[in-house]
């Protein structure tokens, strides 16, 4: 992955056990995001493209702090399982009443053809061993089985960061771009479905917020200008579907 001078590399091991050892900064992110997107939500198509299999065993790698997995169990009747470098995150899943365990989605301890649906919803770019996370994962899917891999576009939000002064060029390294060729070395076929919409920011206040909580430009919140009218900003998210070779 190429950054920015001064932005680490979002699949630098360090930043990656350092981000994720509290929750904080994630939920954040997430609630924000949640709250003010217009348009397509992509952690609804996650949730829909793992629904439409009906899945019996599923396993989410880098499950954070649980909340889909939550979901899958509650709403579709899986046996999900969570899996998470974080011992943190992995707490957090548990008491969601959702199994989880530690470990690395570039070795899964998991035999082969275990689970009918493998989830990685925004993690294969913290990862370092991409290819070998995504042959692990098509290891332990069952023949037929899916994976549904949900990521950013590389201008994701990239207005946001003209907006305050900070321009930013990268090229993620599993991507909206690139992610669909990684994919095909280890699937049979390979579906692109693009969530696109606008964070709309209501006040400078929450734009601050947002950006203090970023991964690696949370340097950049005290550069947010006061503005009266909503500020919007593109967003740009894929969610990938794969199938396993039966």
């Amino acid at each position: 992955m190429s950054e920015r001078q001064g932005d680490l590399p979002l699949d630098n091991p360090m930043l990656v056990r350092w981000e994720f050892a509290s929750e904080e900064r994630l939920a954040t992110r997430n609630a924000i995001h949640r709250q003010l997107i217009e348009g397509f939500n992509a952690e609804d198509m996650v949730f829909d493209a793992v629904g439409e299999v009906e899945p019996q065993r599923v396993l989410e790698v880098g499950c954070g702090a649980g909340e889909m997995a939550e979901r899958i169990a509650a709403e579709l009747g899986s046996d999900v399982l969570g899996l998470d470098l974080s011992e943190r995150m992995v707490d957090l899943t548990r008491k969601r009443g959702v199994e989880a365990v530690l470990g690395d989605v570039q070795a899964l301890p998991f035999e082969d053809g275990r689970f009918d649906c493998v989830v990685a919803g925004w993690v294969l770019y913290h990862v370092a061993d991409r290819d070998h996370a995504i042959s692990e994962c098509a290891r332990v899917l069952r023949p037929g089985g899916r994976f549904v891999a949900a990521t950013l576009a590389d201008d994701n939000l990239s207005e946001l960061w003209d907006y305050l002064g900070e321009p930013r060029e990268r090229s993620l390294g599993f991507s909206t771009a690139n992610g669909a060729e990684q994919l095909a070395r280890h699937f049979a076929h390979v579906e692109a479905r693009q969530a696109e919409g606008v964070v709309a920011f209501p006040t400078p206040e929450v734009m601050r917020r947002f950006v203090a909580a970023n991964m690696t430009r949370a340097y950049a919140a005290p550069n947010v200008p006061q503005f009266t009218e909503p500020v919007r900003m593109r967003s740009h998210h894929t969610v990938f579907v794969a199938t396993k070779p039966a």
